[in-house]
């Protein structure tokens, strides 16, 4: 027994530490990157104390993890440090092989602020209402999400103080870039749509009565003591000159929401009041402008005060969405447009995947091309083979960005799924084979391309060959196309589709001639 017992243990593999390190191991992505991370720690702690747990990544999974993070910047002459302390740190991507969105959160746990950072952030007021030393946040994430093709950027930063207020900044931007300048200095380029501020207290108010004085915190004279206080510091900012009627606004927006805010001291929101249809614009000009104060800030974004965001007072009905719930079909076609998109999209009620796909799919059935457009997107990296058919039922609507999704999902797709797919697609009629070779041709191209008409092979075959008997050129050289673009272990099931599609369009090209 103990022979045998011996012979397995010999048998079994050795531990990852044991066996020989292979090349790869060597050079594997992930150990490069790590090497080059801990270069740039090194170089960082010749300007502060640096130290960290552990960190590990993966460029496949789009993770970094870095545990028991402190650092320490001494702050000059006047002595003291400003100590940083995280207990994890995780950068996370959420498809770090994707080429059309770069999209992920960056997560803080457990961030501590000495009160030597607070007073490097002119936050020395803070520092002297909080309790202890230093501020202690327990979470914070970053989430961004952006576009290449359109160089739209959305940005969300939550944060939660522990015994003063949780904080959120959202900004939507349609278009953000940075570039240089003729002297190479970088320059942000950016359309913005919307900006929230949002505050929720969790004891900062009731903190900071004990410093404030009480006409401040009186809801029936908080809003004159706050307009008194912020005219002088106003015309400081306009330096002797009117203030422009943005500024007005947003004094008396600002004053009256703090009255709001201190009669039930729970939510405090500060939001961009323009149309976010019609984008502001942040160029260098802005940036200079933004040294003399806040004032451009004020005049570009026109801030409203309230209790709650856009976002939140646009949320649906929830008895909208009771009834969708219990009977869907009950709903008219634009409640049930309505409510699919926004259970899809988590938009204005809650993401609910499988109840969007209940409401939408008769609209889709129906011919609602933007709707079948918006569900292939939603649905391309959970379920590529339901993307593909919503992809397909989106092509007679025309959009543009219709053909490389298509393509990206069939690359996930075999090639007879494709053409089983495809296969849902009408038979042409024979009012559909009349026309000039050029009309017919334009069809064959527009089902290959999928843009203009569901993509289908046979039916670009079907159209093709009709236009290439007629003597176009064109039509012959996209017929060569179709067949080099078939997969090589799939040409014999293509064959026999293709002799389906030859044959109907010889049919139909006999009738064209009278025979």
């Amino acid at each position: 027994m103990r022979r045998l017992l011996l012979c397995t243990a010999l048998a079994l593999p050795l531990p990852a530490t044991a066996q020989e390190a292979s090349l790869w191991d060597a050079l594997h992505p992930d150990r490069i990157l790590t090497q080059i991370l801990q270069s740039i720690v090194g170089a960082a702690r010749t300007q502060a104390r640096i130290t960290y747990g552990d960190l590990s990544l993966s460029i496949v999974q789009g993770r970094l993890s870095v545990a028991d993070l402190a650092v320490s910047v001494p702050l000059g002459a006047g002595g003291g440090s400003c100590d940083v302390a995280v207990r994890s740190l995780d950068l996370t991507s959420d498809d770090p092989l994707s080429l059309v969105q770069v999209s992920g959160r960056v997560d803080l746990r457990g961030l501590d602020l000495s009160d030597g950072c607070l007073a490097a952030m002119d936050a020395a007021p803070l520092a002297a209402m909080l309790p202890g030393d230093g501020a202690r946040v327990p979470a914070m994430t970053v989430e961004y999400d952006y576009d290449p093709r359109q160089s739209s950027l959305d940005l969300r930063t939550d944060a939660r103080i522990e015994g003063l207020a949780a904080l959120s900044l959202a900004a939507e931007m349609p278009y953000f870039w940075v570039r240089s300048d003729e002297t190479g200095e970088p320059v942000v380029d950016a359309d913005v749509s919307r900006v929230t501020l949002a505050l929720d207290n969790l004891g900062g108010f009731e903190m900071a009565q004990a410093f404030l004085p009480p006409a401040a915190t009186d809801p029936e004279t908080a809003a004159a003591f706050l307009m008194q206080g912020m005219q002088p510091a106003f015309a400081d900012m306009g330096d002797g000159g009117p203030l422009p009627k943005s500024a007005k606004t947003f004094m008396a927006a600002l004053a009256e929401g703090w009255a709001a805010f201190v009669t039930d001291p729970k939510r405090l929101v500060i939001e961009s009041g323009f149309d976010p249809a019609d984008p502001r614009t942040v160029d260098a000009a802005f940036v200079a402008r933004l040294q003399s104060g806040p004032l451009p800030v004020i005049e570009l974004l026109e801030p409203t005060v309230g209790t709650t965001s856009a976002a939140e007072r646009a949320r649906l009905d929830p008895a909208l969405v009771a009834r969708g719930l219990e009977a869907p079909g009950a709903l008219t076609g634009e409640e049930a447009r309505s409510l699919g998109l926004a259970h899809l999209r988590g938009d204005r009620a809650p993401r609910f995947t499988g109840q969007a796909l209940v409401l939408l799919g008769p609209l889709v059935e129906a011919g609602d091309t933007e709707v079948a457009m918006a569900l292939a997107e939603a649905l391309a990296t959970t379920d590529a083979e339901a993307a593909y058919a919503m992809a397909l039922a989106a092509g007679p609507g025309g959009m543009a960005r219709l053909r490389p999704l298509l393509d990206r999902l069939e690359g996930n797709l075999p090639f007879a799924t494709r053409l089983r797919l495809q296969s849902v697609t009408p038979l042409p009629t024979p009012a559909d084979a009349a026309g000039p070779a050029a009309e017919l041709r334009a069809r064959a191209e527009a089902h290959l391309r999928g843009v203009g008409a569901a993509r289908s092979l046979w039916h670009a075959t079907y159209y093709g060959t009709i236009a290439a008997a007629e003597g176009d050129a064109e039509a012959r050289a996209l017929l060569g196309q179709i067949d080099r673009g078939v997969p090589i272990a799939d040409q014999a099931a293509w064959a026999d589709l293709r002799a389906e599609a030859e044959a109907a369009a010889t049919a139909a090209w006999l009738d064209r001639q009278g025979g």
